[in-house]
């Protein structure tokens, strides 16, 4: 038979059979390097990355739809040294991966955190998992792109299967080790759900490297359950978790198809040790010998025990706040090694682009309560803060006035402060303050010290500490009035059975400089009285108190003037005839309340 008289079907088959075995011989060809890597970096060149390549690439045979390649190369994007993809031919069908599956060892990807415009670079995980069903990745270097720096995540080890099986990874960035154990969530294409343990140092690096904001926290370990349905967030905080030396648990979720990422978390503590909770709001508490700390614990507390101050000169960097916006809810039901003796926290706020309202800030104390409102602009340069609240039947101890005065008060708060960080904020305060009680009971041995009445207060510095004597005061008022960072008394009264104690003068929030005089005017007559006032100066963190004046100094003198006429005229300086006159309490308790933002009663 010749080639005219055969037929077209018998033409059709030999060409194509020239066609199978051409293409045969050339699938078998890219089953060796030197012909499948030329191949491999001109189909780059084509249809891949600008400036792609690879320095080896082949079929494997006899899976001849699998591609191994070294040392891929996409400069700026990826590189990785070991590669292997198998491809799937039914990949144009519903639900089937065009990669079946998809292996890499050794290298790295670099991730640009700025917008792309390139669409075809902006996957999400549906798309990823269209693509590609199985994974087996290890030792592969993420690399997040930002003006500052770079920050890296490594995956240890990632397998399973995006598109419908179980998968695990095992990574560390920032600090940060990252267990996740999850599975597929067949209700959505784009959905993943399973198991994450995070532990660290300090929980602000990893949000960071997320593109999210968080504040500075002590070591954490969190265990929480994840349901990534695009673009929702889904994550439940177990008991089991740890921040520090407390526990933490609830619901947090973040919807991430806004222009800024939104937090709406309702968290929960059954312990909180109150130190853990200090470092959130920059404030450097001291921790105990045998507590958790954490890197940002430790430097606060250096750079706090180095200074002289008081108020901590801590800035708080509010373009942080550009990278998330949302609702916090957070409940301590109790708190331990708290400076004031805080029993219960609450705390709800809303943060939206950078400004934060704290709608709710409520201490409880084993006896009475603090309730507190505040906004803190950071939109200003410097920042604008409100404050305002009020003491509900709060123990003089709970204001650090133990043992000199026990009892309850009642107060007000309205304040208002321009800063970046407390020390400035603290330099601008302006608005007022008052505390106020009729229920208050001073130490004896604090009234005859003010009044400087020797010869009483002799007969009480030999009491037992449990068994101290006290004075009922009629009525106590302290109201401060605060511009530019100078509080100044006014008034600040106590009425007792025995004297009317006065406190005059200011502290300076700026400077930290105490200068205040403690008058008192007594009420019964004694024996052994000093005349003058009682100074107290230094600082917040380092006051200093005398009792001599030059009015003192010159009842010493008289007193040697008349010794030397006779021995029993020199008592007479010392002598208090007791002229003074009961405060008008009702009057003082109304301007205390007025002074801190009520209205009279």
């Amino acid at each position: 038979m010749t080639f005219r008289s055969a037929s077209p079907l018998k033409i059709a088959v030999l060409v194509l059979a020239a066609i199978i075995l051409a293409f045969l011989v050339f699938v078998l060809c890219l089953t060796q390097p030197r012909w499948g890597t030329p191949f491999a970096n001109w189909s780059l060149k084509v249809w891949g990355p600008e400036d792609a390549r690879v320095d080896s690439a082949h079929l494997k045979f006899p899976q001849i739809t699998t591609v191994a390649a070294r040392n891929v190369s996409v400069p700026g994007r990826m590189q990785v040294d070991d590669f292997e993809a198998s491809a799937n031919i039914f990949g144009f069908l519903p639900f089937v991966a065009w990669i079946s599956k998809l292996e890499a060892a050794n290298g790295s990807i670099q991730v640009g955190r700025e917008e792309s415009d390139d669409s075809k670079t902006d996957r999400t995980l549906s798309d990823y998992r269209k693509l590609i069903n199985e994974i087996a990745l290890t030792e592969i270097q993420v690399r997040f792109r930002r003006e500052e720096g770079d920050d890296t995540l490594y995956i240890r080890e990632a397998s399973g299967s995006l598109h419908d099986g179980t998968v695990m990874v095992s990574a560390e960035g920032a600090g940060t080790k990252l267990e996740f154990d999850g599975r597929a969530n067949t209700s959505s294409y784009s959905g993943l759900r399973g198991q994450l343990r995070m532990s660290g140092d300090n929980f602000a690096d990893i949000a960071d490297l997320a593109g999210l904001a968080a504040p500075d926290t002590p070591p954490f370990d969190l265990l929480m359950n994840i349901d990534f349905d695009s673009p929702v967030l889904h994550f439940e905080i177990l008991p089991q978790t740890r921040v520090g030396d407390s526990d933490l648990e609830g619901p947090v979720t973040i919807y991430l198809d806004q222009q800024t990422p939104n937090i709406d978390a309702n968290l929960r503590s059954r312990e909180l040790d109150a130190d853990d909770l200090g470092i959130v709001f920059g404030i450097p508490i001291g921790v105990g010998s045998d507590e958790t700390v954490g890197e940002a614990q430790k430097r606060a507390r250096e750079l706090y025990a180095q200074s002289d101050r008081l108020i901590p000169n801590v800035v708080i960097d509010f373009s942080r706040l550009d990278a998330v916006d949302g609702d916090v809810t957070y409940v301590a039901e109790s708190v331990t090694d708290s400076v004031f003796d805080i029993r219960s926290l609450e705390l709800d706020f809303t943060i939206e682009g950078r400004v934060v309202q704290a709608n709710r800030l409520e201490a409880s104390f084993e006896q009475g309560s603090v309730m507190a409102f505040a906004t803190i602009d950071g939109t200003r340069s410097p920042a604008v803060t409100t404050a305002e609240g009020q003491l509900t039947d709060v123990s003089w101890e709970n204001l650090s006035m133990a043992p000199y005065a026990r009892g309850t008060a009642e107060g007000r708060f309205d304040v208002k402060t321009t800063g970046d960080g407390f020390k400035q904020a603290a330099h601008s305060m302006e608005g007022r303050a008052a505390v106020w009680s009729t229920n208050t009971e001073i130490l004896a041995l604090a009234v005859e010290g003010a009044a400087l009445d020797i010869g009483e207060a002799i007969t009480v510095l030999g009491e037992d500490p449990e068994n101290r004597t006290y004075t009922t005061a009629r009525c106590a008022a302290l109201a401060l009035n605060f511009e530019n960072g100078i509080g100044t008394f006014s008034p600040a009264v106590v009425d007792t059975e025995d004297s009317l104690i006065l406190v005059e003068g200011t502290v300076d929030l700026g400077t930290e400089a105490l200068k205040l005089s403690v008058r008192s005017e007594a009420k019964d007559a004694s024996l052994g009285t000093l005349i003058g006032d009682v100074s107290i100066g230094g600082s917040l963190r380092n006051p200093e108190i005398s009792a001599m004046s030059a009015a003192t100094i010159a009842q010493f003198g008289i007193t040697a003037l008349l010794s030397s006429v006779s021995g029993g005229l020199a008592a007479l300086p010392f002598i208090e005839p007791g002229m003074a006159k009961d405060a008008p309490c009702g009057a003082l308790l109304a301007r205390a309340e007025s002074a801190g933002g009520g209205s009279a009663p």
